[in-house]
């Protein structure tokens, strides 16, 4: 093990003083420049002469001579510039001898003209292809997409409708707009949907893309990111736009650009919107009279009886008094969003700074969350050659509090005891067998719960044009990331309450008898990380030819270390006054540290060149070092190449609909490093449970123990390995008023990393290995359209179409049954040949019927029990006749996107939706009317039609059906859903002039406004089946105003 750690440790950066003083070094170099900067203004003229004191004006229109507010007016090459106001009018001054002006907008045309002596211009916008001609940013650096050869889907949030959406997370804007980017649901307060780019890679590892931060691989959460920073999206999914991170970037890449600031006076805007959430489609409960039906017909006790309930239920029967227990458990959500922000920048200085406070009181009670973020940019330019900028960034997310289980709460009975007292204390047994109260815990004080999360965030940088070689740059980066989190709970004494009927449980002589069982915990964990980039930059036009080299040498380093301290039994203290934080009191005390670390190191070149505006090529090589894998594979080599045909630009296509068309060609090689620290080593343990035992006394009565090995290393183990390929075309029609994007592509993921069992006789049961192969097969279509453009109104839509096929094509390789094909693993439902996620088990053909005589003979099925299909051709139900009766993995997923205007009104409207992927309804519960062992209670209180001889359900069984392990009830997940929804209205000028507002808009919004499926539990997007704590994702309407000053 010494040796392997020390080989690890080669991958860590040596001489970190090197690293701190050049940290140093920036600070101050850009606290210098800054004030430098500051005070020469934009009016005055540096020491070069670079600025003098010229004074242009305009005015910008649309095609239609209509004036075009908010008109990006720049000077190419410098930070000058301006937008143009409500009339199209704009005034720029200090302009530099020989200067081009740029404008650009949303949609349209950027136009680039000669100032030339002018001194008043006239500009009229024409419109153009909805992104072609944008910037998208890639691996170190960024690239016209019109002349990319990868795939890449953007998303200007500035620009874009969902802006004006409330969001808690990062990622929730991205969800329906890009092609192949799928975005999990959002379903408790403060909660992090999953990310999945093309489909599932690997079997057991990571499949979360990598995120890349202004530029810089992010190794924090993404909950630290308040998403009102964030400018723009674009998600690398094709092998040679990811090959720049190649060892992480097997599963496609996430980067995120933060605002920053615009040239002119200084702008504060601020942002603020509440709003109500709620339940989409609550399961029905039972009723009071169906649920004692149920039991009698569950336990054949007579009709209308009703000796088996407890006193406190006969009570609440007799008063006619009946509790829902999903309602009690549930409560209208409020969400809160509010935020500031100031930025603006002159020609030497470019600064944002935000505050921004998040609250969300979820539907569950007792599920909260709340955020406190900041962000503080600076840029500076030093010289003209020399740049250099620092993010920082800090936020505080608070977790807090244990929420209720909306499991249990629909276990419950109907007549259950809610409240021991009129004082509205809780009951913890509500006289229902077992059962605990699902706010036991949650609105009492019985429990304590913290979950607080810091992180603090700095991002420093230097760009140096080097002066005596045109084109070529050098740029710095040093990012670190520091979370800080606390968590703990403490389970004072009253919270053992003993089950039974008598008050007196809760008096305070019983309550201090359980002090013995009083415990607590509380977990600190610290991660530190830095990422450290050099990255030299050559551009250069020869003619016809273009060329941008790239080459970058990267390291970076994550540090973990916990310490969680608990304590139990508090008898001898007398009281747990203290909570948590006295657990240096209770009579059993322990402390368990943990640490690890991880390193890479990456060496990265990438060529792109272009010929006459035609031809482009894509080239690249990365080598990357990953301390995680084994002694004989830490290293790992990732080749890309792409190119693409602008044949648009040839002078024999001559087809006047089609204005721009590029065939685009790539392939690739990433890996995934998606294991954890030490995985690959063999490890000991000292342990009683388990160890090596030794007895040195020759009596037998002293017993010692020692280290064992526990785990069988592997010194191979190596990258997960993703071969990709990637075909297809962009195209814009019509005058550029519609965008075509068509994207195919074939990947296979080799050697899978896995857990596998090994033989006994080695003295272990499992190692860690590399093996198997999947494969991912898919289509991607994006079609953007210009409906209307014109002064007083415009209509876009977005319709975008994605599915993804996997396979599985090799395993463990093993033909234990020598039939000549590889063997399944029919335990963890993998299949040779077919997809992920496969749901294997018998095909249920309905319910059995009274009739069904040959049936029940063969199989002594009951009547109202489910009924599965014979596929083995054997007589009677066996093993042998399970299938594939589906896979958990959706067919395809689309969505649909309007954004219109009139006047001062904007609507957006975004329908998704997703076809297919089956699940299991009663996950967890696969008898549909199973009661406990003693049939005191049901324990599902869903309302269903169940079998009776009166009513032959070919669905449900009957309520005598108590499970068989083979009932599965599937359902299928498809739904189409109303995923946001938002009308604004901007202000006139002229009336928000009066309180010195410069822009004004209101808008109210519904996120998740309703929901169409046929799936019956909780949400279809999450699966949430009945009787399982898995929260539903809830609706939100929220009203709010965006003002700037």
């Amino acid at each position: 093990m010494e040796n392997q750690i020390k080989e690890n440790l080669l991958l860590l950066p040596g001489k970190m003083a090197r690293n701190i003083i050049a940290v140093n070094f920036l600070l101050i170099m850009m606290i210098i420049s800054a004030i430098n900067a500051m005070a020469l203004g934009p009016g005055l003229t540096d020491q070069d002469g670079y600025f003098v004191q010229n004074t242009v004006s305009g005015r910008v229109s649309d095609a239609n001579g209509e004036p075009l507010p908010g008109v990006t007016v720049a000077v190419k090459g410098t930070n000058l510039g301006t937008l143009t106001d409500m009339e199209g009018k704009f005034t720029l001054s200090n302009i530099p001898d020989g200067a081009v002006l740029v404008f650009s907008f949303v949609g349209l045309k950027t136009q680039e003209i000669p100032v030339a002596g002018k001194v008043t211009f006239d500009i009229r916008m024409e419109e153009e292809a909805i992104g072609l001609a944008e910037v998208v940013v890639i691996g170190y650096g960024t690239a016209l997409r019109r002349d990319f050869t990868g795939t890449v889907g953007s998303l200007n949030v500035e620009t874009s409708p969902v802006s004006q959406l409330p969001k808690f997370n990062a990622l929730e804007s991205l969800k329906g707009s890009i092609s192949g980017l799928d975005i999990g649901a959002t379903n408790t307060a403060g909660g992090q949907p999953s990310m999945l780019i093309r489909g599932q890679n690997s079997i057991s590892g990571s499949n979360d893309p990598l995120i890349v931060l202004d530029g810089v691989i992010f190794l924090g959460s993404l909950g630290d990111i308040n998403p009102n920073d964030i400018a723009s999206f674009d998600v690398l999914k094709d092998a040679v736009s990811a090959a720049a991170y190649g060892s992480r970037s097997a599963n496609g890449v996430i980067a995120i650009t933060t605002k920053k600031g615009l040239i002119g006076k200084p702008i504060i805007s601020f942002k603020a919107s509440s709003g109500i959430q709620s339940w989409q489609n609550m399961p029905v409960m039972m009723k009071g009279e169906e649920w004692i039906a149920v039991v009698n017909a569950r336990n054949q006790y007579s009709p209308g009886s009703t000796e088996w309930m407890k006193p406190g239920e006969l009570a609440n029967l007799a008063a006619g008094k009946e509790t829902v227990w999903l309602d009690e458990v549930t409560r209208t959500g409020v969400v809160q969003d509010y935020q500031l922000a100031v930025s603006g920048a002159n020609p030497n200085v470019n600064y944002y700074l935000s505050a921004a406070y998040n609250g969300n009181r979820g539907i569950i009670v007792g599920d909260d969350f709340n955020r406190l973020s900041f962000l503080a940019k600076l840029k500076t330019n030093v010289t003209k050659w020399l740049e250099i900028g620092m993010d920082a960034g800090f936020s505080r997310r608070d977790y807090s509090g244990f929420s209720a289980n909306i499991g249990t709460a629909q276990v419950m009975s109907p007549y259950g005891v809610m409240y021991r007292d009129d004082l509205g204390n809780l009951e913890k047994y509500p006289y229902t067998q077992s059962g605990v109260n699902p706010l036991w815990g949650v609105v009492n004080d019985v429990v304590d719960n913290s979950d607080i999360r810091n992180n603090f965030r700095l991002n420093a940088y230097t760009i140096v044009d080097i002066p005596w070689v045109e084109g070529l740059s050098y740029r710095l980066n040093l990012q670190t990331n520091l979370d800080k989190n606390e968590s703990g709970n403490f389970y004072f004494e009253d919270y053992y309450i003993a089950e039974g009927e008598s008050i007196e449980r809760y008096s305070a002589a019983v309550v201090q008898g359980f002090l013995s069982r009083a415990n607590g915990n509380i977990n600190n964990t610290s991660t530190f990380s830095y990422v450290f980039d050099n990255i030299l930059n050559y551009k250069h036009v020869f003619g016809i030819h273009n060329v941008d080299i790239t080459a970058v040498a990267t390291r970076d380093l994550r540090q973990y270390k916990q310490v969680n301290t608990t304590g139990s039994d508090f008898a001898a203290n007398g009281n747990t006054t203290l909570g948590m934080w006295g657990l240096h009191k209770a009579t059993v005390q322990k402390v368990i540290l943990n640490a690890e670390d991880r390193a890479n190191i990456g060496y990265y070149g990438r060529v792109n060149y272009s010929f006459g505006d035609k031809y482009f090529f894509t080239g690249s090589y990365r080598r990357d070092g990953a301390s995680v894998f084994g002694a004989n594979n830490k290293w790992a080599n990732f080749f890309a190449a792409g190119m693409a045909y602008k044949i648009s630009n040839e002078p024999f296509f001559n087809i006047d609909a089609i204005n721009s068309l590029k065939l685009k060609l790539s392939w690739g090689q990433n890996g995934n490093q998606g294991i954890s620290p030490y995985g690959t080593l063999s490890t000991v343990a000292n342990a009683a449970s388990g160890g090596s035992r030794y007895e040195f006394s020759n009596t037998g009565s002293t017993i010692n123990y020692g280290l064992y090995q526990n785990a069988l290393g592997n010194a191979d183990l190596g990258w997960e390995t993703t071969e990709s390929w990637n075909t297809g075309f962009e195209s814009e029609i019509l005058n550029s008023r519609i965008m075509f994007d068509l994207d195919f592509y074939f990947s296979k993921t080799t050697d899978q990393i896995f857990t596998r069992n090994i033989p006994a006789m080695t003295g272990f049961n499992t190692i860690k290995t590399s093996m198997g192969q999947v494969n991912n097969t898919g289509i991607e279509f994006k079609i953007s359209t210009v409906n209307i453009r014109k002064s007083d109104w415009y209509w876009n839509t977005t319709f975008t179409f994605w599915k993804n096929n996997n396979k599985l094509v090799h395993l463990y390789g093993d033909d234990l049954d020598g039939d000549g094909k590889e063997d399944d693993d029919i335990a963890n439902s993998l299949f040779i040949g077919k997809s992920l996620g496969a749901i294997y088990g018998y095909d249920q053909d309905g319910i059995v019927q009274e009739n069904d005589t040959e049936y029940i003979g063969l199989t002594g099925a009951a009547p109202g029990a489910p009924k599965y299909k014979d596929h083995d051709g054997v007589p009677g139900i066996t093993a042998a006749d399970r299938i594939i009766l589906g896979y958990t993995k959706e067919n395809f997923r689309s969505s649909l996107s309007n954004f219109a205007g009139y006047k001062n009104f904007e609507l957006y409207v975004m329908i998704s939706g997703v076809l297919g992927g089956n699940n299991h309804y009663l996950k967890s519960n696969t008898a549909a009317y199973l009661t406990s062992g003693t049939g005191l209670f049901n324990a599902n209180m869903t309302s269903k039609p169940y079998w009776t001889s009166e009513n032959r359900s070919n669905v449900y069984p009957s309520a005598i059906f108590a499970g068989d392990g083979r009932y599965l009830a599937l359902q299928s997940r498809g739904f189409v859903r109303i995923q946001d929804v938002s009308l604004s209205y901007t202000f006139e000028k002229k009336l928000i002039d009066i309180i010195k507002v410069n822009s004004l808009k209101a808008y109210i919004s519904v996120q998740n406004m309703a929901t169409f499926t046929n799936w019956f539990g909780g949400d279809p997007e999450t699966g949430t089946p009945v009787r399982e704590n898995t929260y539903p994702v809830p609706s939100t309407f929220s009203v709010g105003v965006n003002a700037t000053f």
